[in-house]
């Protein structure tokens, strides 16, 4: 930042109205001088912006403001929303869309207006999650179609607050004209909750002078959180006061994205056509993701999609319809030659079925517009169909394409290079010329949680970028499951809240000073703290990215964070609002501790995913101890070696393979063995210690949040695990996993299926399941596999990376485990 923090933050809140007459006051010395004036049917947008109006006046001021239907002779008046009072000021919100609104005043009056449209749904729509309303709506929804499609507007009762009486899609105009003039008066909301709110006291408000109209840079401004699907309680009012638009007149009610998927997922259509399923494995897949897989290739298919979706206009007259394929399409393979011809592998991952799955999106968006010329539908470029195709020279033009991307990767000028050359490449062919974006923002969950992640600039300069050039966005948030906040021991929101405030700002007025928008920010929110806590999101602004694996960085962080919690009295709002990072934070502790520690070998496994490895999928074999070469053929096979360069070359060999099917690793070891009825089994007792006095495999984990984990197998199938990370003391504990030893002629061997429960396992049950996210390049695993071969007074010890003693346990030695997968 260039100027002072105080500069900046007296520039940002230099007024953007003026005042009349020193004696035209709303509020003077904590006393009402004016009041709310509202229609007689007010909109619900507009009683709530009176509502809060009357709160935020009042948390200011002291004063309580009434709300009136007829203005009252020798006050002030503030009027909100339409009315004849308005009407009779001309006051009119023509070509007002989006939220824009309306800022205007006289001698004794101030009005705050916008279009006040109330969202009414249309029938059949769901009133409540149940599997029987569910079924009520399809039932309503099968006499209108006439066929068995899912009725998305099950789910409707998500879009209304009942706490607040308003929809999603009520015209919030009014409400963003309210919000505005309280911006004006110092208050804030930085995130969710009254934690993280700001409201300046001050007894005495003047009547502004102000005429402005205020339009916002991008239409939609959409918010979509991970668990949920909408903002509820805390969230739901910050989205409203942050200015956000649902956007329903831009994208429709029926979910933006995937929306194929409402044409195949009903158990009905399922047994009734079977045909339209993709052929995979010998048999259709009607089952993968819930709704199975369609086949791009089925006339069928094709016919109820186009149904479907003239039935989605002219019923629900939505404006704009998702015609995108079910999540987990791109990757999938078939037996079907002609669909396994359309793909483009040669194009890389992400144009390997482009062309397939635009050119059969092109097909639908051709017949939909003649039938509908007035709508549009959108397709998602994403994953493995995220280039555009090449055999298209244009797409049709009602197709609305939806980038999606993750905007803090664009710290790496080679990540935001490629996504600029991707929209460049797109818009030659999006005759419509319209553009949307989605943004992931799910850096709070639980297997990543823990770095603090800033990235306002490429923020501002993204979006600076895109004004103009796009609908406007939406962004996937993660936050805890509703009721579960408590358990994973730290608020989704403690950090990420400043991320999407900027956002939010800016895509009202993406060219405004970026500078002044964080002093303001700070100074508000940290008070006595403002300029460490600057610092500290300074240094992780610059630095969060390398965290992951510069424990000195991740040190420098956790100094600064706590210079700002010494500037600041705990027990007050900002020591609490920097508590709640602390708490974030933590995992980095266990992390910034493996990361100092020196490494003494760069030997590493990597996991593939089962699709990857030409061998048929785990979950359909015999759980049998076998590690049959038919289930990994194309999965690294590595040896164990001696501990030490002087140990005496072992008598028999072991190998072992790693790969990962969703959240379970699968990790097979065979131990040759010359010698079948010598094996030692020292213990066929669960847990017992003794085991590891006997033949045995030993599988030492350290993960990025705890170091270490112990999971030991001898041949008789016994287990013991234990938690060595509890201050180095060993800890009885249990992985979860399931195992199954097979013996042999010559050799015994081990299947184990190992569930990886994520990051903050710990928090919710300490003792079962491994704390840590899924392996992968970031945030990578440390491991070591080891063998103890006993005969008589002979030990033999071989591992995967030689100790250095003869010893096991030794955490310096241990290789990396790592993955490619998200």
């Amino acid at each position: 930042m260039k100027n002072t923090l105080k500069l900046l933050a007296a520039l940002l809140l230099t007024p953007l109205v003026t005042t009349h007459a020193a004696d035209s006051f709303l509020i003077e010395n904590g006393q009402p001088r004016a009041e709310i004036v509202i229609a007689e049917k007010p909109a619900r947008m507009t009683k709530l912006a009176a509502k809060e109006l009357q709160t935020y006046l009042e948390k200011i001021s002291g004063a309580k403001l009434e709300v009136r239907t007829a203005p009252t002779v020798g006050k002030a008046h503030i009027f909100l929303g339409k009315s004849s009072h308005t009407e009779a000021l001309k006051l009119a919100t023509n070509g007002l869309e989006n939220g824009a609104f309306r800022m205007a005043s006289g001698a004794d009056w101030l009005a705050l207006v916008g279009p006040d449209e109330d969202f009414v749904p249309i029938e059949p729509w769901g009133r409540m999650r149940s599997t029987t309303e569910q079924a009520r709506v399809n039932a309503e929804f099968d006499k209108i179609t006439g066929d068995t499609f899912w009725n998305n507007f099950g789910g409707l009762y998500m879009r209304y607050h009942k706490d607040l009486d308003v929809w999603d899609y009520d015209d919030a105009g009014t409400l963003n004209a309210v919000y505005e003039f309280l911006r004006n008066l110092g208050v804030r909301w930085f995130a969710p909750g009254e934690l993280g709110e700001v409201v300046p006291k001050q007894a005495t408000i003047a009547l502004p002078v102000v005429n402005r109209t205020v339009k916002p840079d991008f239409g939609m401004r959409r918010f979509f959180f991970y668990t949920d699907h909408t903002g509820i309680g805390d969230k739901g009012i910050w989205t409203l006061r942050l200015g956000l638009n649902q956007a329903h007149k831009i994208g429709g009610i029926s979910q933006i994205c995937h929306g194929a998927k409402f044409v195949i997922m009903r158990e009905e259509m399922k047994r009734a056509h079977p045909e339209m399923y993709l052929l995979t494995g010998g048999k259709r897949d009607t089952t993968t993701k819930g709704s199975g897989y369609p086949d791009l290739n089925s006339p069928l298919f094709f016919e109820k999609h186009l149904n479907y979706s003239r039935i989605m206009f002219d019923h629900f007259r939505e404006p704009m319809l998702s015609i995108d394929l079910v999540d987990g399409y791109g990757g999938m393979t078939s037996d079907d030659p002609k669909w396994m011809a359309q793909l483009t592998p040669e194009r890389g991952w992400s144009g390997t079925m482009s062309d397939q799955v635009w050119g059969y999106l092109n097909r639908v968006a051709i017949e939909l517009y003649k039938s509908h010329p007035d709508r549009l539908v959108s397709g998602l470029a994403y994953s493995a169909y995220k280039m555009p195709p090449a055999k298209l020279d244009k797409l049709s033009q009602n197709l609305v394409l939806i980038e999606t991307r993750q905007r803090q990767s664009f710290w790496d000028e080679t990540k935001r290079s490629e996504h600029r050359s991707l929209r460049t490449d797109w818009m030659k062919k999006l005759t419509s010329g319209k553009y949307l974006t989605w943004d992931y923002n799910i850096n709070a969950r639980p297997e990543q949680a823990g770095r603090p992640v800033i990235y306002t600039k490429q923020i501002a300069s993204d979006l600076r970028e895109l004004k103009g050039h796009t609908l406007g966005e939406m962004i996937e948030i993660y936050d805890h499951p509703a009721g579960k906040e408590s358990s994973f021991g730290y608020d989704p929101f403690a950090l990420e809240h400043l991320n999407l405030y900027v956002t939010s700002r800016l895509w009202w007025d993406a060219d405004q000073n970026l500078d002044a928008l964080l002093a303001d920010y700070f100074a508000s929110y940290y008070g006595p703290a403002a300029k460490p806590m600057q610092a500290f999101a300074e240094f992780s602004e610059a630095n969060w990215m390398h965290m992951g694996q510069d424990g000195a960085k991740i040190g420098e962080a956790f100094t600064l964070l706590a210079a700002a919690q010494a500037a600041a009295d705990p027990q007050s709002l900002p020591g609490r609002r920097i508590q709640k990072i602390a708490d974030l934070m933590k995992p980095l502790r266990t992390l910034q501790q493996q990361l100092s520690r020196k490494h003494d070998t760069t030997l590493d496994y990597r996991v593939l995913e089962t699709h990857q490895t030409g061998g048929k999928p785990l979950r359909e074999k015999a759980f049998d101890g076998q590690v049959l070469k038919d289930y990994w053929t194309d999965v690294r096979s590595a040896p164990l070696v001696k501990l030490t360069p002087d140990a005496p070359r072992p008598t028999a060999n072991t190998m072992f393979q790693i790969q990962r099917e969703g959240s379970i690793l699968h990790i097979g070891i065979v131990c040759q063995e010359p010698d079948i009825p010598g094996l030692s089994i020292a213990t066929t007792t669960p847990d017992d210690p003794k085991l590891l006095a006997g033949d045995h495999i030993t599988l030492l984990i350290e993960t990025a949040s705890n170091s270490y984990y112990e999971i030991a197998i001898n041949p008789a199938g016994t287990v013991l695990e234990i938690d060595h990370g509890k201050d180095g003391k060993g800890v009885k504990w249990t992985s979860g996993a399931q195992f199954a030893v097979h013996r042999g002629d010559k050799e015994w061997s081990i299947e184990m299926r190992l569930p990886i429960n994520g990051e903050g396992s710990r928090m919710i049950d300490p003792l079962k399941g491994i704390d840590g996210a899924q392996p992968k390049d970031l945030f990578p695993w440390h491991f070591n596999l080891c063998r103890q071969r006993v005969r008589g007074a002979t030990i033999e010890r071989t591992s995967f990376s030689a100790t250095g003693k003869d010893d096991f346990y030794v955490p310096e030695k241990f290789a990396k485990l790592w993955g490619k997968g998200k």
